[in-house]
């Protein structure tokens, strides 16, 4: 039986066709991300590619760096070509994601929001007919209002809990110096309002549903295929 990595191989392969030579590319977080990275600088050393990257996260920043690929800053003069990403959960019909589950949801945001086109890579298993269907929807908060956003997002559903660290104690603090609130909405209606609502929250830095950015999801599928899902 393969695991975790190995299936999402398959769809991060895939995904390498979007990449080319020229490119400045945003790297997202978690294991689709680090997998897809480790295939870029394959291409890299194979096709004598020319490309620049974005990463989201510390994890990305040091692994990319290993790999010996070419970081730059985000530049306000320049979009990115391609973001690649993994995602939590994905709605199969709108393509809108919840991301977070590792805590870098912030830099991914800005991200893929300024990028041409965003890619991301799952395993079958993160598709969903209704997004927050038995998911829960990270929000990065700073830890000065984390309390009074709480009680905030308690008025509008959701059942909030700190995110606490493993193999440390106390809450989770993001690579931005914020803690984290992982909320129970169950089946999310609107998945567009609820972002918004949330991000009117004062305190509130990020919030883990991405409505409309996805443009490509490679869903890497138990019996080794892949499927490509555009956003119509």
């Amino acid at each position: 039986m393969q695991n975790y990595e190995e299936t999402i191989r398959g769809a991060c392969t895939r995904a390498l066709e979007l990449v080319r030579d020229g490119q400045m590319i945003g790297l997202g977080s978690g294991r689709a991300a680090a997998q897809v990275t480790t295939l870029i600088a394959e291409k890299i050393r194979k096709e004598a590619l020319s490309l620049v990257f974005v990463a989201s996260s510390y994890q990305i920043e040091m692994l990319a760096r290993q790999l010996g690929l070419r970081l730059v800053h985000l530049e306000s003069e320049r979009p990115l070509d391609l973001t690649l990403d993994g995602a939590d959960q994905v709605e199969m019909k709108t393509l809108n994601i919840i991301k977070g589950g590792g805590g870098a949801l912030a830099k991914e945001k800005i991200i893929g929001s300024n990028a041409k086109k965003v890619a991301i890579m799952i395993d079958e298993s993160k598709l969903t007919k209704r997004l927050g269907d038995g998911q829960l929807v990270p929000v990065e908060v700073l830890p000065f209002g984390a309390g009074a956003v709480t009680r905030s997002i308690e008025r509008l559903g959701g059942k909030p809990a700190l995110r606490c660290g493993q193999g440390k104690v106390g809450p989770t603090i993001t690579d931005n110096g914020n803690m984290i609130l992982d909320v129970d909405f169950g089946a999310i209606r609107d998945p567009v309002s609820l972002e918004r609502e949330i991000k009117m929250i004062p305190g509130v830095v990020e919030v883990g549903v991405f409505s409309g950015m996805a443009d490509l999801v490679y869903v890497a599928r138990k019996d080794g295929s892949v499927e490509v899902l555009k956003r119509e």
